[in-house]
């Protein structure tokens, strides 16, 4: 019985093998497991899991050779009578509702494919219409020649030689050195990687190699790893030449990361070895951004609190599960776990709005209902194989589901009635998408070099090499290194022409644009963009900014135009924005202030203090004041029900109520227009005729009408990117690059309208239909807010940074009074305005700005939010969503939280150093963005940043892409676990801060 109560039972054979293990005895969510054992090898043959119902909602088998290795592994659907008799491992092809595993080994030592007992010979998938067996081969006599030369031949009898997948593509272990570590690998593209190992077995050195002989060049990507006495990693030495340093205290405990600049990662330990305080400094010493902790004697997280000390508290429950959390306004959060220490419900804002949200799960963990705060409620049914079948939303309707034998999911059929059929080749990657219109089917191509690919650019093996679909098609290109270097999107039979450069590191050097112009990054010697240049297709390069500034380990702090026009950004010690400022005349001029929750609170002159306009908030944190400074009018107002849902708005011009379904929360009204709905979600028309959109069969806006008559359709690619825009024969195209930045527009001749130049993801410069060039200053969210004219270096277009929160009030377009319109209709991040529509395009959906939400649901469902429609929390000056699934917060910082979880990870444990060179998923970057997801789980009070948000929704989307269920976040992190991204001694801690079961470490993970 644990400390809240809640029993656990458990019976043993006599061999002290657990039989049964009963959890949460005598509750509606006990949980019974049963397994059956091979008592001679003491491995499970069968494993069987029971609700309280003793309904069966998972069974498990095994099989074994005599030698005790596991040779079948069987996931059965109880739902299927065949499967449940069946013997796993007994066929080659298991019978339907059973999900099989085929291992083979070496029984005996051959002359061909086995130098010795016990090696791996093949794993056979679970697919049963087509072939998807792994293979191993091995040395089967020694070569020690080459040992200590590389790219000698230095293997014994029995070193993997080679792995060749289900579609024959080959990986080769072409040479060990003397201990048996791996010193050259050749991929499946045939592309050389050297490993190099220190006298202790510590990898040093990572070197993929650009000639396809695998001798040395100047060209080759180096990466070395340094060590101190005591094999804790002290220096990791980039290919670009980058440094990044690593120091420890007497207990080897990680202190400092410092970069090549002498900026520094300090760490501030209790005796338990807790960070109390984390401080970001400049090579001075200078301290530019600052968090404290403080933990209780049981070493939990009890107090976090900011630069400014404001703190948020945590407490916990007698088992250590986190119970209340409290803000710095003393708002409190409370968390209820069920008898099996499942978070079951929550309650924000307690004593207040008491909003509350409750989830039931099966016993598998899996999310089985979603109650709302509007008390609705969406459920999600699954097979006992964990395959998502059923989805029932209040605002989506009915959607099912179904899998092959391998779990990828075959067909979609939708509540419009729309059936999705999905293809997969051997290695289950999505080859095809089915729509009951095949004009709109999709073909995903791998492997096959595309015909527009140029010489060093056919190193296509394992990568996506096209895409064909509605729209046109898309072809890839790529480098030895794996890069991207060029895309060939052909729409409506118009070619249109990315070229990508890059440096040592694969930071990006360069894009070619369609016609030809091409943008430079010079960057420093940490990586960092310097300075911007643009070179038209016909002309000399210009400076579209220079003297780039970062803070340290964080973001860009200003840059100087090509005119020498000077913009600014200034941080606080959060690294939360102080000030944009450009002192020149229509320069972009704004300060900020923040609540003690982070909430942006007041807008200033930048550098002032006196408010020009206040915001204010509810207690979850979304806004309902946008005042005037000095008067303290209420400029704009707005009120939510507790699902955040807009109730009303009020402004100048009056009060609009806002009406919605009882049973969904889909917008019916805004104040007397009705907007009607399809069977998903989609909005079909506001107020009458007066807009209609229609949806094409994969779901998208295909079609706007006013007053019955089609003003613009649109078409899509296979990546989900709006390529097209037209009416009749008069065509308008786009073109995306690889992050889903906006990069131009392109007339019916293929000609560009409008072409947008990017510095990481904030836009910085735009060249029109002459090649001439305009500065962008963006505001702290990445959204455009002044354009100029640097011949003049005058503002042209203005887009108030005070007006209107959700975007409702347009841009001065004629900023300049010269009687001369400059068009650019970038808005928010990622979105740009649609007049025909009157729509915001944002990727995969379209926003209103003047109804603040979206008018499709979610394409990625609860796991974008709580409101399947809902904009960025309702808090647009502090989140942004760059593609209309997941709101990204302003308080996020990569470089902090990724080199904090770097630290805790790998670089404290040398031997977890992988073959391929990296620290889990480290790619010589320390401030890799998928460790922000690593400490954000390991770290409970921290806000979500970018980088977790970013890493999460692209893990989550693209199982959603390739036809798997989207994972949720205790998946997500037991995949990192699996993968030995998060170390094992670290899984249970991390899964029980966030709520996760943790005993859903895997089997083959122990």
């Amino acid at each position: 019985m644990d400390f809240q109560g809640n029993k656990t039972q458990t019976s043993f054979d006599t061999n002290g093998l657990l039989q049964q293990q009963v959890d949460a005895v005598g509750s509606a969510q006990q949980r019974t497991i049963n397994t059956v054992w091979d008592t001679a090898i003491r491995e499970p043959l069968e494993r069987t899991v029971l609700d309280a119902s003793n309904a069966v909602k998972a069974k498990s088998k095994w099989a074994y050779n005599v030698s005790g290795l596991q040779t079948a592994s069987c996931e059965i659907n109880t739902a299927v009578t065949t499967g449940i008799s069946y013997v796993c491992g007994s066929a080659a092809n298991a019978p339907a509702g059973v999900r099989q595993w085929r291992t083979s080994y070496c029984e005996k030592v051959d002359a061909v494919n086995c130098p010795q007992v016990g090696l791996i010979l093949s794993v056979d998938g679970p697919l049963t219409d087509v072939s998807d067996v792994k293979a191993y081969r091995y040395f089967s006599s020694s070569d020690e020649s080459g040992c200590g030369t590389v790219g000698g031949q230095c293997h014994r009898v029995g070193d993997l030689f080679q792995i060749t997948d289900a579609l024959g593509q080959v990986t080769t272990y072409a040479s060990y050195d003397s201990n048996g570590r791996p010193a050259r690998v050749l991929d499946s593209n045939g592309v050389t990687t050297d490993f190099g190992y220190s006298p202790r077995g510590w990898l040093t050195s990572k070197i993929t190699r650009s000639d396809a002989s695998g001798g040395a060049s100047a060209r080759d990507r180096v990466t070395i790893i340094k060590y101190d006495e005591t094999g804790n990693v002290s220096q990791v030495i980039g290919p670009d030449g980058d440094v990044v340093t690593y120091d420890y205290d007497a207990a080897h405990r990680l202190t400092d990361i410092t970069d090549g600049a002498g900026n520094n990662l300090h760490y501030s330990l209790d005796v338990a070895g807790n960070r109390l305080k984390e401080d970001v400094k400049d090579p001075s010493g200078n301290v530019k951004k600052t968090l404290t902790r403080i933990y209780n004697k049981l070493g939990q997280l009890q107090t976090q609190a900011d630069a400014s000390a404001n703190p948020t508290d945590f407490s916990y429950d007698l088992n250590g599960d986190l119970k209340l959390m409290t803000d710095a306004l003393g708002r409190k959060t409370q968390l209820d776990p069920d008898p099996l220490r499942r978070v079951a419900h929550t309650l924000q804002d307690v004593g207040g709005l008491a909003v509350e949200t409750t989830q039931q799960m099966d016993a598998l963990d899996r999310v089985t209902a979603f109650i709302d705060p509007k008390g609705l409620t969406t459920r999600y049914d699954y097979n006992s194989l964990g395959d998502l079948s059923k989805l029932i939303s209040p605002d989506t309707g009915a959607t099912t589901y179904s899998y092959d034998a391998a779990g990828n999911r075959t067909l979609e059929a939708t509540a419009r009635g729309v059936k999705i059929s999905s293809s997969y080749d051997a290695l289950g990657r999505l080859t095809k998408l089915s729509y009951p219109t095949s004009t709109f089917n999709v073909i995903y191509s791998y492997d096959s070099v595309p015909a527009s690919c140029q010489a060093g650019e056919t190193f296509a093996t394992g990568r996506l090499a096209s895409i064909k679909d509605s729209s046109g098609a898309t072809e890839y290109c790529y480098n030895s290194f794996g890069d991207l270097v060029r895309k060939l999107q052909t729409t409506n039979g118009k070619a249109f022409t990315l070229r990508y450069g890059y440096t040592a590191s694969g930071r990006l050097a360069s894009v070619i644009y369609p016609d030809g112009a091409k943008v430079d990054y010079v960057r420093n010697g940490l990586g960092q963009a310097t300075e911007v240049g643009y070179t038209p297709a016909t002309g000399a390069r210009q400076i579209l900014l220079k003297n780039a500034s970062y803070l340290p380990l964080g973001p860009i702090a200003g840059w100087t135009y090509g005119n020498g026009r000077v913009l600014t950004r200034a941080y606080d010690q959060d690294y939360r924005p102080k000030a944009i400022q450009d002192t020149s005349a229509g320069g972009l001029d704004v300060g900020f202030g923040f609540d003690p929750v982070g909430n942006l609170s007041k807008l200033t002159p930048a550098g002032g203090t006196v408010a020009e306009v206040t915001l204010g908030y509810d207690p979850l944190g979304r806004l309902t004041e946008f005042k005037d400074g000095v008067t303290g009018t209420v400029l704009d107002g707005y009120t939510y029900d507790k699902t955040g849902n807009r109730q009303s708005s009020k402004s100048a011009a009056g009060e609009v109520a806002y009406t919605y379904e009882a049973n969904s929360h889909r917008l019916i009204k805004v104040g007397g227009a009705p907007r009607v709905y399809n069977a998903v979600g989609d909005t079909t028309s506001i107020n009458g005729t007066e807009r209609e959109f229609v949806y094409d069969v994969t779901g998208r806006m295909s079609q706007v009408k006013r007053n019955g008559v089609v003003v613009r359709e649109y078409r899509y690619n296979g990546k989900g990117e709006q390529v097209r825009r037209f009416l009749g024969t008069a065509n308008t195209y786009t073109l995306y690059d690889e992050s889903g930045h906006w990069m131009g527009d392109y007339d019916n001749a293929g000609k560009p309208l409008q072409q947008a130049i990017w510095l990481d993801d904030m836009p910085v410069g735009v060249t029109g239909a002459d090649a001439k060039l305009a500065y962008i200053e963006p505001d702290h969210l990445g959204s455009p807010r002044v354009v100029i004219d640097p011949a003049r270096n005058t503002a042209v277009w203005a887009w108030n940074l005070k007006s209107e929160a959700f975007g409702l009030t347009n841009p001065d377009q004629d900023a300049d009074k010269d009687g001369s319109n400059f068009l650019l209709n970038m808005r928010f991040p990622g979105q740009r305005y649609d007049s025909f529509s009157g729509l915001n395009q944002n990727y995969y959906r379209e926003y209103d700005t003047s109804s603040g939400r979206y008018t499709q649901s979610d394409p990625i469902g609860q796991g974008g939010g709580l409101n399947l429609y809902g904009y960025v929390k309702n808090a647009p000056y502090s989140w942004k969503d760059v593609d209309g699934q997941q709101a990204i917060s302003l308080s996020a910082n990569p470089a902090i939280t990724g080199a904090t979880a770097l630290s805790g990870h790998a670089l404290q444990n040398p031997s977890e150093l992988t073959v391929d060179g990296s620290f889990g998923d480290y790619r010589g970057n320390p401030l890799s963005p998928v460790f922000d997801l690593v400490h954000l789980m390991a770290s409970p009070g921290n806000q979500a940043d970018s980088g977790v948000v970013q890493i999460v929704s692209r893990i989550q989307s693209d199982a959603v892409l390739a036809g798997r269920k989207r994972p949720d976040r205790c998946e997500v992190l037991q995949q990192l676990i699996d993968s030995g991204v998060i170390p094992a001694k670290a899984a249970k801690a991390t899964q029980k801060a966030w709520g996760c079961r943790p005993s859903r470490i895997s089997k083959d993970r122990c």
